[in-house]
């Protein structure tokens, strides 16, 4: 039995046993308290991975929309571009016509204001060559006949183109 009491006396043996006893009270809580810490921080973890899906989802949403009204876009654009040539050809076709048109009223105002001038040297003319033939005439008339004959003559001649005249 003496030996059983030295190994009570071992101070090396109390140490360890105090230790074990140290390590099994604290061993618990520690465990509970970093359980506890692990639990928040995969809670935390998860919240954040849940957070970054919606995001995720809700960028993969904007990206979508975006995408459907940039298509969108591109086609009113090519609409509108379609309708502008559409417009450009007609406001081309009725300026081509307008041109034609003033051409025609402005070369048939030619016309008439060339029929008009030429009937009047026309009538100038015809005026013109009467005088000087009745000049011509009546000087022709006065050398050939005598005086009587001639008056009677020029007055008849005279008569006759002046109602020719009129």
């Amino acid at each position: 039995m003496i030996t059983n009491l030295n190994i009570l006396d071992n101070a090396t043996l109390w140490v360890a046993i105090s230790f074990a006893i140290f390590v099994f009270l604290v061993f618990k809580p520690l465990k509970n308290m970093m359980l506890t810490s692990l639990d928040k921080k995969i809670a935390e973890l998860k919240h954040q991975l849940e957070e970054s899906k919606k995001l995720k989802e809700d960028a993969d949403k904007l990206f979508t929309e975006q995408k459907k009204k940039y298509e969108e876009t591109l086609v009113k654009i090519k609409k509108l571009n379609e309708d502008a040539i559409y417009e450009s050809k007609i406001i081309k076709k009725r300026i081509e016509e307008d041109i034609k048109n003033s051409l025609l009223r402005k070369e048939k105002g030619f016309k008439q204001l060339s029929l008009q001038m030429e009937l009047k040297v026309k009538e100038d003319l015809k005026n013109e060559i009467i005088k000087k033939t009745l000049i011509y005439t009546e000087f022709k008339i006065k050398k050939k006949l005598k005086k009587s004959h001639n008056s009677k003559l020029i007055n008849e001649s005279l008569s006759k183109l002046t109602s020719h005249l009129s």
